[in-house]
């Protein structure tokens, strides 16, 4: 099983229009994946859930979406030169043995020019560190507004080649 993590929280985000394109390759291709949409994260968790702490919800979240999964493919809008403190949050306040000997793949979002690329880089340390391998073909979508459409679907031709041959690389991974 594939979980997309939507690296976000914010309301009505990006991110979870380019999550959603990632879902529909993956079927496209004959892979499961499901979304991890960081919204529905307990607001309290980083208070309840952290530190050895014990919070259902969360201890649910993490059991359909990380323990059952083998890959995770992050969608990662820039915040700030990195990557949301929410992703940063719930990665902390998973248990590090549940990412072990796990793979993941990422995209980075921006309204800029760089496509979120320090972000990137600093989410693929914190994954070789909880020894999660990474694909090193990491999309890097600059300019991200004009990507989508009015109704906020990805309708960039070349755009969706990328992720698509990266979801192809990403499943023989």
């Amino acid at each position: 099983m594939i979980t997309i993590i939507s690296g976000t929280n914010r309301l009505e985000n990006k991110s979870l229009r380019v999550a959603a394109a990632y879902k529909e390759i993956c079927s496209e291709l004959g892979a499961d994946a499901q979304i991890l949409d960081l919204q529905s994260v307990p607001n309290d968790f980083i208070f309840s859930a952290s530190y050895g702490n014990k919070n259902e919800d969360f201890e649910a979240i993490v059991e359909q979406y990380i323990t059952k999964s083998d890959k995770f493919i992050f969608v990662v809008p820039e915040y700030n030169g990195s990557y949301p403190g929410m992703l940063k949050g719930f990665i902390d306040c998973v248990s590090p043995d549940k990412w072990h000997h796990k793979k993941s793949a990422m995209v980075g979002l921006s309204a800029g020019r760089a496509g979120n690329l320090l972000g990137l880089d600093h989410l693929t340390g914190v994954m070789h560190y909880l020894q999660v391998e990474v694909l090193s073909k990491k999309p890097k979508l600059s300019s991200f507004n004009t990507l989508i459409d009015n109704d906020g679907h990805l309708v960039d031709g070349p755009t969706i080649h990328i992720l698509r041959t990266q979801v192809q690389k990403f499943l023989d991974f």
